[in-house]
């Protein structure tokens, strides 16, 4: 009998404060914008709820009631007020903090981790393996720029404070560290941490004292939307076709009307003819910057 291999994609239920939202817009296809800008997330998403009549709506002390994996986006006229596209990129939240020291845990010397500030951290990820799955990247001291495709996800994280103990007979002192919930400093297991069998007196980066790491939540993957903004909408043109109009002969004004009666467009129709025999050559559709207003059904049929 074949082995079954179970597994699915999980929707997310991360909280909307820990999510990144940015943007970029070009007025079109040929033309490049690399310029990004940020949203509040908190502005502009929102996590959807089970309804009421749903078996987990109210399942003992689950009363929190998310529906995994649905968001609403909504898109501010303050900043979607364009016609083009903009390309909205949303990412899980990174932070960046400062490595305090590279050291081992003083019972279990053979497991290495990377130390940071509590006080760094939102509230949230202060306790322990708060920062559990995390990813961390690392920071050139150099000049300032990520290190690319160099990653390690965070093991547990737990409390610690520093402890000074003797190494071997040397009379050197080195400081290790040792767990207590009291702790301002969180000491993180990394994977990988330990050498390979191919190079065993090599172990992998972790980091280096005062460098800069990024964290950032697993919680979910990275997601682009593309929003084109455009002119017309179905609803629009469906109205331009087929809606409602009024040709007033005198002045020559065709005017469009959606289905509420309110105005959507006018244009001047008027003929260009020859200036010898008056013949006509074209017959000309001017669309018209300024709307008469009273070329309206409540005055045309009024009139009548």
């Amino acid at each position: 009998m074949a082995v079954g291999v179970y597994g699915n994609t999980r929707g997310a239920d991360v909280d909307v404060s820990d999510i990144s939202v940015y943007y970029n817009y070009t007025p079109n296809r040929e033309t490049f914008n690399n310029t990004m800008y940020k949203l509040e997330s908190t502005d502009v998403l929102s996590s959807c709820t089970l309804p009421s009549t749903d078996e987990l709506y109210n399942v003992g002390d689950y009363t929190e009631n998310v529906l995994e994996g649905l968001y609403n986006l909504a898109l501010p006229s303050s900043v979607f007020n364009q016609t083009g596209i903009y390309t909205v990129y949303l990412k899980p939240k990174t932070l960046p903090i400062q490595i305090k020291d590279c050291s081992v845990l003083s019972s279990l010397p053979s497991v290495r981790g990377i130390l940071i500030n509590k006080n760094d951290l939102p509230e949230k990820l202060k306790s322990n393996n708060a920062l559990q799955g995390f990813r961390v990247e690392y920071i050139n001291a150099s000049d300032g720029t990520k290190m690319r495709n160099v990653v390690r996800h965070v093991v547990t994280s737990n409390l610690v404070e520093p402890i000074n103990e003797n190494i071997g007979n040397s009379g050197q002192s080195s400081t290790r560290y040792r767990f207590n919930d009291s702790g301002s400093l969180l000491f993180l297991q990394l994977t990988p941490s330990s050498s390979s069998d191919v190079k065993s007196n090599i172990l992998p980066y972790m980091g280096n004292i005062g460098q800069t790491v990024l964290l950032s939540n697993t919680y979910f993957s990275p997601l682009t939307l593309e929003i084109e903004m455009v002119e017309n909408t179905i609803d629009t043109l469906t109205n331009a076709i087929l809606g409602n109009e009024i040709k007033d002969i005198q002045s020559g004004i065709l005017t469009k009307l959606n289905t509420s009666g309110e105005i959507i467009s006018q244009h001047n129709i008027f003929e260009i003819k020859s200036d010898i025999g008056d013949v006509p050559l074209y017959e000309v559709r001017e669309k018209r910057t300024q709307i008469d207003s009273s070329q309206n059904f409540n005055n045309v049929l009024g009139d009548v």
